[in-house]
């Protein structure tokens, strides 16, 4: 058997050696395919019948030529992407294949230096431009900044004393009955707050059937423990019932229970946060028991789906917010907000379904709309804003925060339609300028404004608010907008009596200068680190120097 093998062996080896050499060559074929660009068109096939009878001879002539030939085609490289690409030294471009990787290498370094003094030029043009800003503000400190920052109000309200101490033995009172509405609506805040709201605590709030209850944080309660508490409190005289963070507690057995209890003639506001387990068949069957309700705050309420029962079962209704529900698609709400004609507030935070045609509609029913707010709905553009500013002139607050898609376009409608607005919010809007700011100033009836991280914001828009809003302007929110010169925040500070509040996180260029030295004795300033109470040699030193002075 081994002889047999080995006879086959020799056999395909002479098979091997007599082949005709006039058969062409195709061990070569494969490197060509590996090499990863195509041949010239005019190379021919090497003819290698010419040659010496000796195969390892004629392979490696064969070789020889492939290689010249090869060198020669990648000599004169010619790319696909030689015309995008032919002055860019980095990614191979036709000057550094000429020149050279020495005077390629030197071209770079060249081109680094020429970057680098393009960005000092571009530095020193901005310094230029705020140090001609700084001296155009022309301010000086009115108090000495060295002295500073102003004596705190040590002595708090007695009232809120009274409070803290409530709040602190809350679970030892044993009843409220007899304290006015408005006080025990601002305890339950207060214990809210503290996170001290549980269901003993609870108790005290609901019995006795009062006219108002406000719980802005009930995370803590359970549903059967909400749900008895709000039976009990579920009565005709309850005028306001406002939950918070209530999707823990707050589902379909709540809602039973206070339908339970039978109408509610006298309920005129209903706020539920965040009850992220009501259905739209349990709130039909809230507002079934309520008439007269007027407002109605759903906040953060994911699985409400439909809208068109609010024109039915609230026709009285003024203020409405349904930030966050995106489960309410556009349909729904252009069947339901035109309808609502006496509509004054309008919130629809958070849905990315909110349109431009939308706002139109909206716009030609609700013809007394105050304020809107349309904070993350980033389908909206300047034509809807437009639509909205043409059709509702009364409006005094709109709030667009993070609305990308807003230009200049948007403003200047707000600008020349809402004359009375006085509530403007334009957080992150990064494609609006200072043309679009300044319009909003012109009707001088600006009360709060938020421009934060909006990079245009600068003089421009501090003179305006200086010269057309001194006498209303009562909070500005300016943060991480570092082309703010400091002493045109001493202008406005200033300038604006009624200023009361001004934040302005990630601003570098403020320093103790602008702090401790506006006349706005009145003034809270938010986001940066101040020394409350100086040391009182420093304070002595800088009196003697101002004798000195």
């Amino acid at each position: 058997m081994a002889r047999k093998r080995k006879a086959d062996q020799e056999a395909t080896k002479s098979r091997g050696r007599g082949r005709r050499l006039n058969e062409p060559d195709t061990e070569a074929e494969p490197a060509e395919q590996h090499d990863g660009a195509a041949l010239p068109e005019d190379e021919v096939q090497i003819d290698i019948e010419a040659l010496d009878d000796d195969v390892g001879n004629a392979r490696r002539e064969n070789w020889a030529a492939l290689a010249r030939r090869r060198a020669a085609h990648f000599a004169h490289f010619g790319g696909d992407d030689e015309a995008e690409e032919g002055d860019n030294l980095h990614t191979g471009g036709n000057e550094a294949r000429e020149l050279g990787p020495w005077s390629s290498a030197r071209q770079l370094v060249e081109g680094r230096a020429a970057a680098l003094s393009a960005r000092e030029d571009k530095i020193a043009a901005a310094a230029l431009a705020a140090a001609e800003a700084e001296a155009a503000a022309d301010w000086a400190p009115k108090r000495d900044h060295r002295l500073g920052p102003r004596p705190a109000q040590r002595v708090g309200r007695l009232f809120d004393m009274c409070l803290g101490l409530l709040v602190e033995h809350i679970e030892d009172i044993e009843t409220l009955y007899g304290l006015p509405s408005a006080i025990k609506v601002q305890l339950a805040t207060a214990v809210c707050s503290a996170r001290l709201m549980t269901p003993t605590v609870l108790r005290l709030f609901t019995e006795d059937e009062p006219d108002e209850v406000v719980l802005p944080e009930c995370s803590a309660l359970d549903p059967p423990c909400l749900s008895e508490a709000l039976a009990q409190c579920a009565s005709p005289r309850l005028e306001r019932l406002e939950l918070g963070t209530c999707g823990r507690g707050f589902g379909d057995i709540a809602a039973a229970a206070m339908a339970a209890r039978g109408p509610l003639p006298g309920l005129r506001s209903l706020r539920l946060g965040g009850a992220y387990r009501l259905r739209d068949a349990d709130l039909a069957q809230l507002l079934e028991r309520a008439p007269a309700l007027e407002q109605l705050r759903l906040p953060q309420c994911s699985l409400l789906q439909d809208a068109a029962c609010l024109p039915r079962l609230c026709p009285k209704i003024r203020i409405l917010d349904l930030s966050a529900c995106r489960g309410i698609g556009v349909s729904s709400l252009q069947s339901a907000l035109p309808q609502l004609k006496q509509l004054e507030v309008l919130h629809l935070d958070g849905n990315p379904e909110v349109s431009d045609e939308l706002l139109a509609e909206v716009a030609l029913g609700c013809r007394q709309l105050q304020s809107i707010s349309l904070s993350n709905c980033s389908a909206v553009t300047d034509a809807g804003v437009r639509g909205l500013a043409a059709g509702c002139p009364a409006l005094l607050a709109f709030v667009a925060d993070d609305v990308g898609r807003l230009t200049d376009g948007a403003l200047l409608a707000l600008g020349d339609s809402c004359k009375r607005l006085q509530v403007a919010s334009l957080r992150r809007c990064t494609k609006i300028t200072s043309v679009g700011l300044a319009a909003l100033t012109l009707s001088g009836s600006l009360r709060s404004l938020n421009v934060s991280g909006i990079a245009a914001a600068g003089p421009p828009l501090m003179k305006a608010l200086a010269d057309s809003c001194s006498e209303s302007l009562e909070e500005l929110n300016i943060s991480w907008c570092r082309g703010v010169p400091e002493p045109w925040l001493g202008v406005l500070a200033d300038a604006c009596t009624c200023l009361c509040k001004l934040t302005v996180f990630g601003c570098s260029q403020i320093s103790e200068k602008f702090l401790h030295g506006h006349s706005n004795g009145e003034l809270a300033v938010v986001g940066v680190s101040v020394q409350k109470n100086p040391p009182p040699q420093s304070a002595k030193a800088a009196l003697l120097m101002a004798a000195e002075d």
